[in-house]
């Protein structure tokens, strides 16, 4: 950079004023563009899952279910919502703590209990759903393999979500990790 480039630069530097009503809004961890993706992956997810929730019973034959294949769907479907909601909770409350340190390692311990829980639920409504769809069904060749396919899937959005959950659980590891570099320095 050129000499008379960065003179140029600190004479127009804070010629952008910003407000404090934009750089409130600006800090808020809402207005975050991750944030907003998930909140519209939520609704969106909270919405066709009550849907479904509410038409199963008549366009998927809930009557000619047993009890227990109706009661695991419901239950699934709603444990699979609560833990979306309370996720997006966990991820927009501000941790509050007396340090940064101590807020990230609080954060931490968190995601690792979100990600535990949410995939453990996710675990058991893929089972559910797998329960409702199998229990009057007399298994052929061609089921057998339908079945074994869906299992796959199933297993395979676990594995797509346990890796998710990872990569950011190592994100804040090393986050954390640079603190304590920081400190030793």
């Amino acid at each position: 950079m050129e000499l008379n480039d960065l003179k140029s630069d600190w004479k127009n530097a804070g010629k952008n004023f910003k407000s404090e009503a934009d750089l409130l809004l600006m800090t808020k961890i809402a207005n975050h563009p991750s944030i907003k993706k998930i909140r519209t992956k939520l609704i969106i997810e909270t919405v066709v899952l009550l849907f479904f929730l509410f038409i199963y019973y008549d366009w998927f034959d809930g009557e000619k279910k047993p009890f227990y294949a109706n009661l695991s769907l419901v239950v699934g479907l709603l444990l699979y919502i609560f833990n979306d909601v309370i996720g997006y909770i966990s991820i927009i409350r501000p941790i509050r703590e007396t340090n940064l340190k101590l807020s990230l390692q609080n954060y931490l311990i968190r995601i690792k209990r979100l990600s535990i829980s949410s995939i453990i639920i996710t675990f058991l409504y893929s089972i559910s759903i797998i329960i409702f769809f199998t229990s009057v069904i007399t298994f052929t060749k061609e089921k057998g393999i339908i079945l074994i396919f869906s299992v796959v899937i199933a297993v395979q959005f676990i594995l797509l979500s346990s890796r998710m959950w990872t990569k950011w659980i190592k994100n804040l590891t090393l986050q954390l990790k640079e603190f304590n570099i920081d400190e030793e320095s």
